[in-house]
């Protein structure tokens, strides 16, 4: 029997500290919630909900008070000024609103980029814009290991880019993207920048001055928050950009039957009523990991990965999936002679949470792994036990298919 985990970090996570036998090693698709964050969503409810910007009673003075200390507190986390951020759903919604948004920017035979390495939520609706507009979608190709090829994206851009949409880290391998160059090219050719930091934010220190880029989105239930809240930031001449593409109440100033007038930034990309717990969640999420030095709580996670990836590649039976220059704590790998599903099965099985497929990444796992891969992911909670445990899953689960 696994012994109770000592991390410093775990025992902030209710469903960790109750089922103490799970090494959950699935972070990239979700991350726990934390005490805190489920405590400021149960506080907010209990204490009187109102609607936001919207009356002047004290429920909804409070409400409205909370929400826009929640943006401030964004803003604050990832570099930027509060009115540059937009509340959305998730990573999904606000990539949409960018595609959507940006549609009148775009003329037959112009260029947007993205990468071979992303996930179908920054492909897709670029996809569904170039051929909307009549425009090229563009991959900058990975290397044998993983890396962007950007000698390629540097000999193919051109200024007929309108557009490069790229994730700061890969979700299927961990790699960590060269934003900061992606965006010093592209703007010499005119062209905005996207960056989509899903698998960034809670992982490295994320400023979105020193990225440079245009626009950065991510969503809550990735960074200890609660799901079905995420935020997208953008520079205040990016954002203004961007055409509304949901109407309705408080992304107006003025409506008469024949027409209406757009509310200013943030609000008039906000059509109706916003996750206002959502916000109050995820602004929990950022104090509660604001507690901890960021040096110390990236470190943790720095050295789990190192332990990891030494393991895993001692391992016999393991075969790694990409093997990028510089990557964030998720390891993507197969098992000798195994489909990934039946052993992410039997992962199961033994108490070992990891993710297996293609990741919502089709076109990387088709060059890297065609069968799909198995995903072991880190979190903050996570510590040497759960690689361990992890590594012994491994043992039994060869052990099971070679009799």
């Amino acid at each position: 029997m696994t012994s109770l985990k000592h991390t410093p970090y775990r025992q902030y996570f209710p469903s960790l500290t109750t089922n103490n036998q799970l090494a959950y090693l699935d972070s990239a698709a979700s991350t726990q919630v934390p005490e805190a964050v489920l405590s400021a969503m149960d506080k907010y409810y209990r204490q009187g909900h109102g609607n936001v910007h919207r009356a002047s009673h004290s429920f909804a003075r409070l409400a409205t008070n909370a929400f826009e200390s929640a943006r401030k507190s964004i803003a604050q986390f990832i570099g930027a000024e509060s009115q540059n951020i937009i509340w959305t759903s998730g990573s999904t919604q606000a990539c949409n609103i960018l595609a959507r948004g940006l549609a009148q920017q775009l003329n037959q035979g112009d260029e947007i980029w993205i990468s071979e390495l992303e996930h179908h939520s920054n492909l897709v609706p670029w996809q569904q814009l170039a051929q909307q507009q009549k425009a090229k979608l563009r991959a900058i190709p990975i290397l044998e290991n993983g890396d962007l090829n950007l000698a390629y994206f540097r000999e193919n851009l051109s200024d007929k880019c309108k557009i490069v949409a790229v994730s700061q880290v890969s979700n299927a391998i961990g790699s960590i993207q060269p934003v900061p160059e992606i965006s010093r090219l592209a703007h010499q050719v005119g062209a905005k920048v996207v960056v989509d930091g899903a698998q960034a934010v809670a992982h490295l220190s994320v400023d979105v001055q020193r990225l440079g880029c245009d626009y950065y989105y991510f969503s809550g239930h990735k960074l200890y928050g609660p799901t079905g809240i995420g935020v997208l930031y953008g520079t205040e001449s990016a954002l203004e950009l961007l055409e509304p593409s949901n109407f309705g109440g408080e992304m107006i100033s003025k409506v008469a039957i024949e027409q209406s007038q757009w509310n200013s930034l943030p609000y008039r990309l906000e059509a109706g009523t916003p996750n206002i717990v959502g916000a109050i969640g995820l602004a929990a999420a950022i104090e509660f990991l604001s507690q901890f030095p960021s040096q110390q709580r990236l470190q943790h996670e720095r050295d789990l990965l190192a332990y990891a990836l030494r393991k895993l590649q001692q391992h016999p039976a393991v075969e790694l999936v990409g093997q990028p220059m510089m990557r964030t704590g998720l390891i993507a790998f197969n098992l000798r002679g195994i489909h990934p599903q039946d052993a992410a099965t039997l992962f199961d099985q033994y108490n070992v949470a990891v993710r297996c497929g293609h990741h919502c990444a089709m076109p990387l796992g088709n060059k890297l792994s065609p069968q799909g891969s198995i995903r072991l992911s880190l979190g903050l909670y996570n510590d040497q036990q759960d690689i361990d445990q992890a590594l012994e899953a491994i043992d039994k689960i060869m052990e099971l298919f070679d009799e």
